[in-house]
């Protein structure tokens, strides 16, 4: 989506003052369906350009460098059976032929079995107009300048994407050129088939499963290279001087929110389509977990499509959201940092797409209208002109490589853009084998370190590994190494390690581990590892009969929503069968807290009660099961004497040091669970039980009690980008409010403050707003007694 070419020619503009006004929206300031787009500032003038009588289903748009509007008019995006209109997508250049500046005709630019077609983009020096469809880019020209592609200089498949998914809009997209006139463009998930994608000149690449990439090519497309990976669908990208990139990616099922990112070359974003489309996996990241993944810029609105580059600051278009988004830019020494601010608020009949900047420094606006993804009849252009944007100073130069005066010491760094190209600096390195300071295993004494190496060796050799790299990671007791290793023998199906997979799968050292390995074993077998296949893989070895203590325990942690997956005649067994394993028959009754069947699951912990020998540290668990559907519920609660009124940590931390805990008995870390499942598994999870709403407090100790006791005083303080409040103001004139679980087509579902799940249509979403507070209940100590709070800390701060 080119930018006024003759005067922003890469996708990035300077000269014009392009306002970029901060502005907020109550959840309450719902606006009508044919209301206009608003602007909180009245200097901001917005006008309709084109309605649907000129312009119907507009993707991608651009300016001709003679200054002509074209827009993508799709007619095979979901094209119903009765559809009347053309066979193929057009190319249609808009025009004002009286000057009032509004279009008063159209006329077709180009159409030509153009199929899904996403975007459209002018070369900065010769003019050319990029085509993008679902699975080519094309190049067209109008040397004369008469508003018609020259039928005789068309050039298809300048890149062809060869594979047999056809969804309209995961394909080829994203459009730009860099400072040298050569072409970025992004390709999303692709549904996981299997894909060759090939250049003009005959190189190619070959893969499939491994999520979505930003790809480069020149002005002709040869030099295929993929840029950067572990997207889900980088629909739109931009260029901006001096080398920046940046992407918007919408976000899988279990992984809000949309991401808007900053691409260095030969980055990974963490996501794998192969291993699910929830993006739960031990093998995925969304936000920069695993070493070597880098995390978002920002979070962005919902069903982010295009993202355009001005005085350093970034434009997005937000489908889902209605809205027109800004992120002023700020460098941090080796990345930029940016927050969200709302330039323009549409009703539910705003749907933008792309931009374009006109020769006259108006910003024009594509909108698909309806949430219908199916052809519909509708659409619009608008113009927005009025901005004064504030300049934002970037480098001159993105600094793709990194001097270090030591690489050890380098890839010791938390810094996460420091480390992913300290590891492309060392696995070059390792590759040419040239430089006399390549880093050997031994030279490394830190997990960071060995992790950095380890991930250079899989940069540098891939199949071949030539240095033991893999067995060395398995062999280290680090568990985030051993991950590192599983998931490299996985994504590359190295059969010959096996049978030292199948060791770790057999007598599991953790949880994510054994699945991990599991993954890795259904890998090499060839079988799907997506998240349904993968779980009835980890319930099969959880119900064998031969499956060890370690093996049950492990499979039971990670087996997701195993009361559906387990009948209370399975956990009567499994608890039978655990004899003096404590631990698990714990785990057995913290699944009848939650299981469907609740009159079985009491009528289960009553037995149990009624058994005098029955151990005592079982018994409490039992009763809280005991007393499922019963009101109020067991009370935990004891002292609060002596404790600060307020919320302030210094305070609260003197207070619970007074009688401190140095090692915690088992007696407290039970009571400190029980109190857990009480007050906070209506939202959080841990060790694989509870709501899958906040973050996963699995290893939360790694924090520190510190940081575990200020986020339960001011849950607000610090929230990770998928955990963010939303206010939905809804098409019948309701209203929730929640954070985003995850969605599956075009339902969302949400949990609200007390864990409640629902599920509303993004259809029926007017407006969302995001809230600046936790959905956390900052008062939630105040419902504790001294004891449970102590407690509680304890057993959280033991999760590592």
């Amino acid at each position: 989506m080119n930018r006024n070419p003759s005067r922003a020619p890469k996708k990035w503009l300077h000269g014009h003052r392009l306002g970029l006004i901060a502005i907020s929206f109550s959840c309450a300031t719902a606006l009508a369906d044919d209301a206009l787009p608003v602007a909180a500032n009245p200097e901001i003038r917005i006008t309709k350009f084109a309605g649907s009588d000129l312009i119907k289903h507009p993707t991608g748009t651009t300016f001709t460098r003679d200054g002509k509007l074209l827009a993508v008019e799709s007619h095979t995006h979901f094209r119903p059976v009765d559809y009347a209109g053309p066979k193929s997508d057009q190319i249609v250049w808009l025009q004002d032929t009286d000057g009032d500046g509004v279009a008063d005709a159209r006329s077709v630019f180009f159409e030509a079995d153009l199929v899904a077609t996403m975007d459209i983009a002018t070369h900065p020096e010769t003019g050319a107009i990029y085509i993008a469809t679902r699975n080519e880019v094309l190049r067209v020209w109008d040397k004369d300048g008469d508003g018609k592609a020259d039928p005789d200089t068309v050039e298809r498949r300048l890149v062809y994407l060869d594979t047999t998914a056809d969804y309209p809009h995961n394909g080829v997209s994203g459009l730009c050129f860099d400072d040298e006139g050569d072409l970025f463009f992004g390709i999303g998930e692709n549904y996981g088939a299997d894909y060759t994608l090939k250049g003009s000149d005959g190189s190619s690449v070959s893969d499939g499963g491994e999520g979505g990439n930003i790809w480069h090519v020149t002005r002709s497309g040869g030099e295929l290279r993929r840029y950067a990976t572990g997207f889900w669908n980088p629909f739109g990208v931009c260029h901006a001087p001096g080398g920046f990139v940046f992407a918007t990616d919408n976000d899988p099922s279990s992984r809000p929110p949309s991401r808007l990112h900053y691409v260095i070359e030969g980055g990974d974003y963490g996501f794998q389509y192969r291993y699910g489309r929830s993006g739960q996996h031990p093998f995925t990241s969304w936000n920069g977990e695993l070493p070597g993944t880098l995390p978002m810029l920002h979070a962005a609105g919902e069903a982010p499509c295009d993202v355009i580059f001005h005085g350093g600051n970034l434009l997005v278009a937000s489908w889902a959201d209605h809205r027109i988004e800004v992120y002023p830019l700020t460098w941090d020494q080796t990345h930029f940092t940016t927050e969200r601010k709302i330039l323009i608020q549409g009703g539910p009949e705003f749907r933008p797409v792309a931009f374009a900047i006109g020769p006259d420094g108006a910003l024009y606006v594509t909108d698909w209208v309806k949430k219908d993804y199916n052809l519909h009849g509708h659409g619009a252009v608008w113009r927005i002109e009025g901005w004064e944007p504030e300049e934002q100073k970037i480098p001159r130069k993105d600094p793709n490589v990194v001097a270090f005066s030591s690489l050890q010491q380098a890839m010791k760094t938390d810094d996460p853009w420091e480390y992913a190209r300290v590891i492309q600096s060392v696995g070059v390195s390792h590759a040419l084998s040239t430089n006399t300071q390549v880093v050997q295993w031994e030279d490394l004494n830190s997990p960071r370190q060995k992790a950095a190496w380890l991930l250079a060796e899989r940069l540098a050799f891939g199949d071949t590994d030539s240095n033991g790299a893999i067995s060395k990671g398995l062999a280290d007791r680090d568990p985030t190494l051993r991950l590192l290793a599983l998931k490299w023998i996985s994504d590359r199906r190295l059969e010959k390690y096996r049978a030292e997979v199948e060791t770790i799968a057999s007598d599991p050292p953790s949880p994510t581990l054994f699945h991990a390995a599991i993954t890795t074993l259904a890998r090499l077998d060839g079988l799907p590892v997506d998240d349904k296949p993968i779980q009835r893989l980890i319930g099969g070895r959880l119900q064998a009969s031969d499956a060890s203590p370690k093996v049950r325990r492990a499979a039971f942690q990670v087996l997701a929503d195993r009361e559906k997956f387990l009948s209370i005649g399975d956990l009567r067994n499994l608890y039978h069968e655990a004899h003096d394993e404590d631990e698990f028959r714990i785990e057995v009754l913290l699944t009848l807290l939650v299981h469907p069947e609740e009159k079985k699951a009491r009528e289960f912990a009553e037995e149990l009660l009624a058994d005098a020998n029955l151990i005592p540290r079982l018994r409490p668990f039992a009763e809280i099961v005991s007393q499922r559907g019963q009101a109020p519920p067991i009370s935990l609660a004891g002292d609060t004497t002596g404790r600060p009124a307020d919320f302030n940590f210094d305070a609260w931390s003197d207070f619970l040091n007074r009688e401190p805990i140095t090692e915690p008995t088992l007696s407290t870390l039970d009571h400190g669970r029980l109190v857990f499942h009480r007050h906070c598994a209506s939202c959080h999870r841990a060790l694989g039980f509870g709501k899958q709403g906040g973050p996963d407090l699995s290893n939360i100790g790694q924090r520190g009690s510190d940081h575990i006791l200020r986020s339960l005083l001011d849950p607000s303080a610090e929230i990770a980008p998928q955990y963010e409040a939303w206010s939905l103001n809804l098409i019948d004139g309701t209203q929730k409010i929640g954070f985003m679980l995850g969605q599956k087509g075009p339902n969302h579902l949400y949990s609200d403050a007390v864990g409640t799940e629902f599920q509303i249509n993004n259809r029926d979403i007017v407006t969302r707003e995001q809230l600046p507070v936790s959905l956390m209940p900052p008062g939630l100590t105040m419902q504790m007694g001294n004891d449970e709070i102590r407690d509680l800390l304890s057993w959280l701060t033991s999760l590592k």
